[in-house]
Parts: C-alpha cells; sequence; structure tokens
C-alpha cells in the first residue's frame, strides 16, 4: 500500500564506501533480506514447511540480523556459540559478542524439528522468514541468568522474560523473504547500510552515537553536545523495541525527539533513527552489544553514562563503562565515550558533573525516572533545569491523557474484508495512535485467534459463524469492561456479523475494501494461489462468497488510499461518536 510519506529506505542508497568509515564489527556488514528468483523459491519451500510462531522479541532479533544490525551473526546461535557467549563473551570464532540471540521452542514444538530442516518463522500467520536448523538444545536457564544479567532475581525483567519463554533454543541461519510489518517510524527505519549511506553522503567520517530508551533532557543533551564537538555527526538512535512497561511509549518520545531536535540541535549534524532491538536489561553485556551495533551502523564512537541498559539496583553506577576495558580496541573498534553522571548546578548555573562543579549535592537538580513519573502522574510540570518545556509539555499531556483514559468507553472496532485487504494493518496503526493517546486498547486478529482460542474449526459456513461468535464474546467481555477493542477478521457473511453487533452494543464496523485482484498480489502466505490450483477449499473470494457490509460506518478503499488515511477515517469515525476525545492532528505519521 501507498505511503504519503516517504521513508529513508526510498531516499537513501543501500550502497556505501566501506573503506572510509569504520568497518562493521567481525569485517563484514551482513544482509540476509533475500530478494528475487531466490526469495520465490524459499518462499516456497516455506510455504510447506514447520512454522515457528515469533514473538515481539525474536521478531525485533530477526530484523537486527538480516539487516546487519547485529554483525556478524547470521541466524540465531547454535549451542557451541552460546556457551560460548554465555561464559565468554565471544562467539565460538573468537570474535566479541555478549548476549545470546537465541530462539525458543516449546517442548512440543521441537519434537517436530530436527537438525538440517527447514522452518518458516511467522508472525501473526505470516511467513516473514525461513531458518535452516542447525541445532536443538536445551540451556541451563539458571547459567544464562546468573552470567549475562548476574542475577537469578525473578525481579530483574531480563531474568522474568527468560524464565517465561520456552525451554528449547532452535539455532540456525535466518534469511528474511517479506518485510517486517511495520507501521511506525517509518521515516526513521534505516538499516545499517542506509546510515553509512547517508553518513558518507554527509562527509562525516566520526560520528557519535546515542541509546536511549527515554525522552531527552537535558543532561543527555549536555552529553551529547560535549561529544558533538569532537566528532563530525550525532547519531541519535532511541531503541523502539519492546520495553518495561512503565516506560514511556516509543510513539510519545519519538515525539520529544523531533520538538527538541527542530529547536536545538544543528539540523545539518544530526542524525535521527530508530534501533529495532528489544530491550534486555542486561546492563553492562548490553552496553557492548548496544555498542557494536552502532559501530554497524557506522558509528566510531559511543557515549555510556550512568547504569547504561541498566535496572533497579542490579548493576554498579558505572558498570557499563567498565567493561569496555576488558576489550582491546582491534576487537572492540567502535570507541566508548564515558561520561560522568551530568547534573544542572544551581551555583554554577549550567549543567555539568562531578568532574568540574565543585558544589554539594544540596545545588543539583537531578530527577530519577521514578520521580519524573510520580511528578507527571500528580499533574506537576517538570523543571526547566531537567528538561526542555517542549519536552515537559509533551510528556505532561500524554501522562494527563492516561489518567483520563481510566474511565474511557468500551468499543469493539471490527475491520471486515478479504485476506490481503489490510485489515490487520490498518488496526495496528489505530491501535498504535489509540495507545499514543492514552487509551486502553486490545487487538483480536482472526489468524491468531483461529490459532489459539477457535483451534479445530474448519471451513464451512458453520464453523466460520461458529469461529466469529466466540471472537465476539471475547470482544464482549472486553468492551463491557472499558476496552477498545480493534477485531480483524474475514467474518464474511453479513448475518453473524449482525448477530455479534447486536450482541454487544457498542459496535463500529469498518470495511476494509480492496478489489480481489489487488488482494491476490498481495498474496504473501501464497492463499489465494492455493485455492485457485484447489489445494484450499472454501476460500473466501475464491469458491466462498464474501458478502460486503451494507451501511458500515466507515469504508477505507486500500487500493485507493494510503494507510495514514485509512487510520485516519477510523480515528475521525471513534471521535464522532464519542469514544474517543478530539484530536488537532490525527495523522498516524509524526508531524
Amino acid at each position: 500500500m501507498a505511503l504519503t510519506k516517504k521513508s529513508y529506505s526510498e531516499k537513501y542508497s543501500n550502497t556505501a564506501t566501506e573503506n572510509v568509515l569504520i568497518p562493521p564489527h567481525g569485517g563484514e556488514l551482513i544482509n540476509q533480506v533475500i530478494k528475487g528468483n531466490e526469495r520465490e523459491k524459499l518462499l516456497d519451500r516455506a510455504r510447506l514447511a514447520p512454522k515457528i510462531a515469533l514473538n515481539e522479541r525474536s521478531l525485533a532479533d530477526i530484523e537486527c540480523i538480516t539487516t546487519g544490525v547485529y554483525s556478524p551473526l547470521t541466524g540465531f546461535l547454535d549451542e557451541r556459540n552460546y556457551q560460548s557467549v554465555v561464559y565468554d563473551m565471544r562467539l565460538a570464532n573468537g570474535i566479541v559478542w555478549p548476549i545470546p540471540v537465541t530462539l525458543n521452542v516449546d517442548e512440543d514444538t521441537a519434537t517436530t524439528l530436527k537438525k538440517g530442516d527447514l522452518v518458516a518463522l511467522t508472525w501473526e500467520d505470516h511467513i516473514l522468514a525461513a531458518l535452516t536448523i542447525s541445532d536443538i538444545y536445551r540451556p541451563d536457564k539458571h547459567e544464562e541468568a546468573v552470567n549475562v544479567y548476574q542475577t537469578d532475581d525473578l525481579g530483574h525483567p531480563g531474568v522474568a522474560a527468560l524464565y517465561q519463554a520456552p525451554d528449547v533454543y532452535v539455532g540456525g541461519e535466518v534469511k528474511l523473504l517479506n518485510p517486517i510489518p511495520h507501521t511506525d517510524f517509518l521515516q526513521y527505519r534505516l538499516t545499517p547500510a542506509q546510515t553509512r549511506a547517508e553518513f558518507m553522503r554527509r562527509g562525516w567520517k566520526t560520528v557519535v552515537a546515542f541509546q536511549t530508551r527515554n525522552p531527552i533532557h537535558r543532561a543527555h543533551e549536555y552529553l551529547q553536545k560535549v561529544a558533538l564537538e569532537l566528532v563530525d555527526g550525532l547519531f541519535i538512535n532511541p531503541l523502539v523495541g519492546s520495553t518495561k512497561a512503565d516506560d514511556v511509549p516509543a510513539s510519545v518520545r519519538m515525539e520529544t525527539y523531533e520538538v527538541i531536535l527542530n529547536t536545538y540541535y544543528p539540523k545539518n549534524r544530526v542524525l535521527l533513527g530508530v534501533f529495532p532491538a528489544a530491550m534486555r536489561y542486561a546492563g553492562p553485556r548490553e552496553a557492548i552489544m548496544h555498542a557494536i551495533a552502532r559501530q554497524n551502523y557506522g558509528c566510531t564512537h559511543f557515549i555510556v553514562g550512568r547504569d547504561h541498559a541498566g535496572v533497579g539496583n542490579y548493576y554498579g553506577t558505572y558498570d557499563a563503562q567498565k567493561i569496555f576495558d576488558r576489550f582491546t580496541e582491534e576487537e572492540l573498534k567502535i570507541q566508548p565515550l564515558k561520561f560522568e553522571h551530568a547534573f544542572y548546578c544551581k551555583i554554577c548555573e549550567q549543567m555539568t558533573t562531578s568532574k568540574t562543579c565543585p558544589h554539594g549535592k544540596e545545588s543539583r537538580i537531578y530527577l530519577s525516572g521514578t520521580r519524573v513519573r510520580q511528578m507527571l502522574m500528580q499533574g506537576l510540570m517538570l523543571p526547566r533545569e531537567f528538561t526542555r518545556p517542549e519536552v515537559a509539555t509533551i510528556l505532561s499531556n500524554y501522562y494527563n491523557r492516561k489518567k483520563i483514559k481510566v474511565e474511557q468507553k468500551g468499543v469493539t472496532v471490527w475491520f471486515t474484508g478479504l485476506s490481503g485487504a489490510g485489515k490487520t494493518t490498518i488496526a495496528k496503526g489505530v491501535a498504535a495512535e489509540l495507545k499514543k493517546r492514552g487509551y486502553k486498547v486490545e487487538r483480536l486478529d482472526g489468524d491468531i485467534i483461529r490459532q489459539n482460542l477457535t483451534k479445530g474449526l474448519g471451513f464451512t459456513k458453520e464453523d466460520r459463524d461458529e469461529n466469529i461468535r466466540r471472537i465476539g464474546f471475547v470482544a464482549q467481555l472486553l468492551t463491557r469492561n472499558n476496552v477498545i477493542v480493534l477485531v480483524s477478521a474475514i467474518s464474511p457473511y453479513r448475518r453473524v456479523r449482525e448477530e455479534v453487533r447486536q450482541r454487544i452494543g457498542d459496535f463500529v464496523e469498518v470495511f476494509v475494501n480492496a478489489p480481489l485482484e489487488v488482494c491476490e498480489k498481495r498474496d504473501i502466505k501464497g492463499l489465494y494461489k492455493r485455492a485457485r490450483a484447489g489445494e484450499i477449499k472454501n476460500f473466501t473470494g475464491i469458491d466462498d462468497p464474501y458478502e460486503p457490509p451494507i451501511n458500515p460506518e466507515v469504508e477505507c478503499r486500500t487500493d485507493r488510499e494510503s494507510i495514514e488515511e485509512s487510520v485516519a477515517k477510523v480515528l475521525q469515525k471513534l471521535e464522532e461518536l464519542g469514544y474517543i476525545e478530539k484530536e488537532y492532528n490525527n495523522n498516524n505519521n509524526f508531524r
């Protein structure tokens, strides 16, 4: 589907003169994005192969592996490399690598797999990548926890995620067959090949990277601008993968970055691009991993501040800086810039650190993340000595909306249409915008529901109707509890859709309309092709009818309009009906 705003991938070339920039970690920038005939052949094999469903972390890992962010990795670690990383912070060939990047499967799935198999890696029932299995093994999670996270305390979010994940690891090379289905930050999603090309275009030979999962405050700004005095350019690279529930959402953080960069930074010396990785909170080891990723992006320097990638009191204040001393410049070519904790001194009347400020703690203005959240929840404005007023306003508005939305009204928004029309894509865009505004949202996707809630049902009319009734029952419970529920399901028959509408009451029908020939062209799962060949029976649009809505509240013509336009239509209707508050800007893209 068309986008109203060009992404960087459309603007910039994918090539750069590597002999001018810092080399990638391990010497080669990995590219496992497969195209052309090779892709078609591999995709045909993947459609018939066993399937492994990805979670958010493994989805982020696949993006980082296949686009070169995690160079020199070409896939998920086998047991030999896993053991070497856990105990020695190196791959088996001796190259520095601090955190195991692994793919988890449950015991039942593991029994269906064997070495040498090709498996399809799926996201929401769509094939994204193919993995050739080189190893299947069961790790010692206790050893992984105490070595990587320095604790086995389940209060640590990284440890909790480790123990909650399935117990079998599958290693092997990964090849990306279809694009990662992003709907947000499109203009900032740069691959390492693209950042390197852009650094070259700008004439930057030395580039400092700044990692963050928080809005930029004055201490961050101080570190960045001191570093900018030493190098040609600054690459602000905020992490937008999964983080802790109480972290500020990525959409809000990106808004703060934009406003501060537009006002307080020289535009020709700063580049903003998102870091797609998930947060592991592994402290010192993750600092090394973050540095390696930025070297792959083409950066020569990396800012390492106080408690980088830490959480709670699990790591020493400057452990993330000290760990860099274990490696030689040959082993880790990117240079860490180690900064003291920065603060505003009321006597010096400027940002400073203990290295340059002689005054005591009583003169310092510094707020912890916990205190910042407390102030915002209490409706207090953050002091300008801590953060710029523009940033404080954005954060204050977000937390005010979050408080108000506790009493939100529930509604089910039902996206119906042919397979490939764009139901899930639009629902994701609507969900992202509603979450940004502070609403409680749940998405129910028809393909995922069939894997879990309605597993065992077939595709007869009776089974299809029962599938929709069950989805409707779950949606009714959530709606009754003041949740905005976004259902994306083909739901081909009018009568059962109307039955669900009557049961739920607060119901908005969105007809995602695209001609059959358009849907067939978009069919990355190959379902239409198989239905045309007679391999799938009772397929909607081919040998089973689709009954379009007669009077839907919203109709999205995805063959004629962009994703953003469709998302805006849905949001506008929810505003008109009083389910959400009106906003001045309903555009799902950043302004």
